[in-house]
C-alpha cells in the first residue's frame, strides 16, 4: 500500500485524536513486547522393554535418514532457485531506476503534501486558540469554551506514507527470496519420530514452555 491522501473525518478534537492514538500505539508495542513466548517441548519416556529399545534405536535411524535427505533436497532445491535467479536477474534490475523513480515521485508527493497538512493544522489551531482566548476574555470559564467550540478545527487526516523504498536487486537477494518461497527445511522428520517412538512403547507428551518475557 503506498501513499494515502488525508480525507475529511467526522468533527472530533484533533488533539485528543493524536493524543489517543499515541497511546494506542504506545500500549500495543509495550504490550507485544512484553508478551510471553512459547515453544512445544516433548518430553520422551522410552519403553521398559529390551524390543521396545531395540525399536526405539530404528526410530532413531529413520530419523537420521528423514534429516539426510531433507537437507539434501533442500540444497538441490536452493542450486536450483539460484539458477532462476540469474536469469531473473538481469530483467529485474533493468526495472530498477523505474521503481526508484515512482518512489521518489511518490514520496516527494508526500512531503509535499504533509507540508501542506501541517500548514492546515497550525493555521487551524491558531484559530482555535483564539477562539478561546476570545471565549475566556468574557469572563466565560476555559472548560466551557472548549464545550462550545462550534467546529471542528481542523477535520483532515495526516498524510501517510508506507510504500517500500525499492531494493537493487542482486543475485544473493533474489535468490534469498525464491528459496524462502519454494524451499522448506520442514520435512516432518521429528513428528515421525515421535510417532514410531510410541509405536515402539515409549510415551511422548507435550508441553507448552516459555522462553521468553515469561512471568515467574
Amino acid at each position: 500500500m503506498g501513499y494515502i491522501q488525508g480525507n475529511k473525518t467526522s468533527k472530533s478534537n484533533p488533539i485528543l485524536k493524536k493524543g489517543q492514538l499515541l497511546f494506542i500505539i504506545l500500549s500495543s508495542l509495550f504490550l507485544s513486547s512484553c508478551s510471553p513466548v512459547y515453544k512445544i517441548a516433548y518430553d520422551l519416556k522410552p519403553p521398559t522393554t529390551a524390543k521396545g529399545l531395540t525399536c526405539i534405536k530404528g526410530c532413531q535411524k529413520q530419523l537420521q535418514r528423514c534429516d539426510q535427505q531433507c537437507g539434501l533436497r533442500f540444497k538441490q532445491c536452493s542450486i536450483k532457485q539460484e539458477q532462476q535467479a540469474k536469469k531473473l536477474l538481469p530483467g529485474l534490475q533493468h526495472e530498477y531506476p523505474q521503481k526508484m523513480q515512482a518512489w521518489q515521485a511518490a514520496r516527494l508527493r508526500y512531503e509535499r503534501d504533509l507540508d501542506w497538512y501541517e500548514f492546515r493544522r497550525d493555521m487551524a489551531e491558531a484559530r482555535h486558540e483564539r477562539y478561546i482566548d476570545s471565549c475566556i476574555s468574557k469572563d466565560k470559564k476555559r472548560s466551557s469554551c472548549y464545550s462550545h467550540y462550534a467546529y471542528d478545527p481542523f477535520p483532515y487526516n495526516r498524510p501517510n506514507f508506507d510504500l517500500p523504498r525499492p531494493v537493487r536487486p542482486t543475485l544473493a537477494s533474489v535468490s534469498a527470496k525464491l528459496r524462502g518461497l519454494r524451499c522448506s527445511q520442514e520435512c516432518g522428520c521429528k513428528s515421525k519420530y515421535r510417532l514410531c517412538y510410541t509405536s515402539c512403547g515409549g510415551s511422548v507428551k507435550s508441553n507448552k514452555v516459555c522462553i521468553k518475557n515469561c512471568v515467574k
